[in-house]
């Protein structure tokens, strides 16, 4: 009986024992589980913050680059502006000495015959001088389209006589009104012709054709000049290359010697009026040239500076 009871007990003990080894069992995989999932937690955390100072950074780092393209970006843009204005302002300046070459070309065209012309060979169409600068100035310019329109029709399509040939046929029409200063426009008779021929012969020029106080500006009284007196004052501002003086005194000639100087005064007017919108062009050209110097040489400082 007490046998049965001690093999009872020890059965019982063994259940316990592995009742306890079970349970033990048990607690150790929950606390492995527990411990698994405290590390994977961890583990997520760490890697949660790991990236999100990761992200931090590269936002940063975004955000430096960004702002160094940015100010490099700007660094270009204004590089490309000032290039930009440096190139148009190179083109205009160009442009300007362009258009300043073809006004001094045509300035020279009706300034002197080529060497070795006669003067009725001096006739050239200053057509592809003028051609040349209205293809050199400014599109639309109305400055230099005004300008142009002044010259005369005869000047752009036939030329004009240059200075030179107009002194050398100034003579020959000095010659032939001194010999027909007594002659009325509509002709007279014999007598009268050789009159005035013979008198052309015998006056003698005056050492100072042109009294002192009318040299200084002074008013004097043009109905009292005969054509002597006017053809006096025509060679003495002619011979100073004052051609409109010339044509103002040549205007005072009546008569025979009105009809003889008649070509050349319209010759003088013709070179006179395209003389002014020459002139005009050299000077418009000349300004613009200036200009865009002075553009050029600040665009330079500027990009200097730059």
């Amino acid at each position: 009986m007490k046998a049965l009871y001690h093999l009872q007990i020890l059965e019982e003990h063994k259940v316990l024992d592995d009742e306890m080894r079970k349970q033990l069992k048990l607690q150790a995989q929950i606390h492995a589980d527990h411990l698994r999932e405290a590390l994977a937690t961890k583990e997520r955390e760490m890697e949660r913050k790991i990236n999100r100072a990761l992200n931090e950074h590269k936002e940063e780092e975004s955000i430096r680059s960004k702002t160094q393209l940015a100010a490099v970006i700007g660094r270009l843009r204004g590089l490309d502006e000032a290039l930009k204005s440096r190139l148009d302002a190179e083109k205009d300046a160009s442009e300007a000495q362009l258009m300043w070459g073809a006004c001094q070309t045509l300035a020279r065209a009706v300034k002197a015959a080529p060497p070795g012309t006669a003067p009725e060979e001096a006739l050239r169409p200053l057509e592809p001088e003028i051609k040349a600068i209205a293809k050199a100035a400014p599109k639309d310019d109305a400055f230099v389209s005004a300008a142009i329109k002044g010259i005369p029709t005869e000047a752009v399509k036939r030329g004009v006589y240059p200075e030179d040939a107009l002194r050398e046929r100034f003579i020959k029409v000095e010659q032939m009104a001194r010999k027909l200063a007594l002659v009325p426009e509509q002709g007279a008779s014999l007598p009268l012709y050789l009159l005035s021929y013979l008198q052309s012969f015998l006056l003698v020029k005056a050492a100072s054709p042109i009294p002192k106080h009318e040299l200084d500006d002074k008013p004097i009284d043009v109905e009292s000049l005969d054509t002597y007196g006017v053809l006096q004052r025509a060679r003495y501002w002619l011979d100073r290359g004052d051609f409109k003086m010339t044509l103002r005194y040549m205007n005072l000639l009546e008569g025979a010697p009105r009809s003889v100087a008649r070509d050349w005064m319209n010759e003088a007017r013709i070179l006179l009026e395209t003389q002014q919108a020459i002139e005009s062009l050299v000077a418009y050209a000349g300004a613009n040239s200036l200009v865009f110097m002075d553009g050029g040489a600040e665009t330079k400082e500027k990009s200097a500076k730059k």
